[in-house]
């Protein structure tokens, strides 16, 4: 991770604990902004966004964790519900069954849409 994006990922945590929701976000932005690869960032940044409701920009963000990182349980359960908090059940609960194949050391990209 870049010394930057590290900082604005501090910065993100910190506002965080202080309960600063939007400004977490702004700083968690900045660091996928800075390191698109980052999967801490992205992460981040897409539960903030669940926190703050605004799940037309969390879900995209999750998606891409999901791409980034295509065998992580936390990435697929965390899509799993902003997708259930957008009411969109049906890709809620498909992210929910990856997320359980994944906990099992599965490969969740070999499941099927429904």
């Amino acid at each position: 991770m870049s010394a930057l994006a590290e900082a604005k990922m501090e910065e993100g945590h910190l506002a965080l604990a202080s309960g600063e929701m939007r400004t977490a976000a702004e700083h968690y932005r900045s660091a996928t902004q800075l390191d698109p690869a980052n999967t801490e960032a992205w992460q981040a940044l897409g539960m903030a966004l669940v926190k703050l409701e605004n799940l037309s920009e969390a879900i995209p963000a999750l998606q891409e964790l999901v791409r980034l990182s295509p065998k992580d349980q936390l990435a697929y359960t965390s899509l799993s519900l902003a997708l259930g908090r957008a009411g969109r059940i049906k890709e809620a609960e498909e992210m929910a069954a990856k997320a359980k194949v994944a906990a099992w050391g599965g490969d969740p990209g070999r499941i099927a849409k429904g």
